[in-house]
């Protein structure tokens, strides 16, 4: 069996049953990918309208000195995108809809107990974790720090609990260990 065999065999097959922390991660997957294409969605459908909109809210919040905690984070969310340009609020906008429907389709591969969902959750998670810690050395928040460690957590368990690259033993250990 040639090298390209094995890997289509290996990416092509069935994992073992779905345990409680991987529908955990479905569930995560599935709600940010989803609220991140919609986000898009909303940027593509008239990113000069968003871009109008959002510095007329940011106006708004501004407006009052007594701002609790709710506008306050608004306000700093909604305050870049205000600035931007139309242009760059459709190249968001089309970022936005490519990587919710990557968190769509780890979420529907992992659901489905596919292998090629299980290596794509942790490449597509191992990628996303130096752009996390530049962001948390950048700005330390508890949300940050707790995106980076979910992010890391899920590599790590997928990983070694799916025998995935070879560890603990690859493959031919998952089913006499699950």
């Amino acid at each position: 069996m040639t090298f390209w065999q094995k890997v289509k065999r290996e990416l092509g097959r069935e994992t073992q049953p779905v345990d409680t922390v991987v529908r955990l991660i479905i569930l995560e997957r599935g709600i940010r990918g989803t609220l991140v294409a919609v986000l898009g969605v909303a940027l593509l459908t008239s990113s000069r309208g968003i871009v109008g909109l959002v510095r007329g809210w940011v106006a708004e919040l501004n407006v009052n000195p007594e701002r609790r905690l709710i506008p306050r984070i608004l306000s700093a969310v909604l305050r870049p995108i205000g600035e931007f340009s139309s242009r760059t609020v459709l190249l968001i906008g089309i970022g936005a809809i490519l990587f919710g429907a990557l968190e769509l389709t780890e979420a529907v591969g992992l659901a489905r107990r596919r292998r090629w969902a299980e290596y794509l959750t942790v490449i597509a998670g191992c990628i996303g974790i130096p752009f996390e810690i530049m962001e948390v050395l950048r700005r330390q928040t508890p949300v940050r720090i707790g995106i980076l460690l979910i992010n890391v957590a899920i590599v790590i368990y997928l990983a070694w609990q799916k025998h995935l690259f070879g560890l603990r033993g690859g493959v031919a250990t998952e089913t006499e260990a699950s």
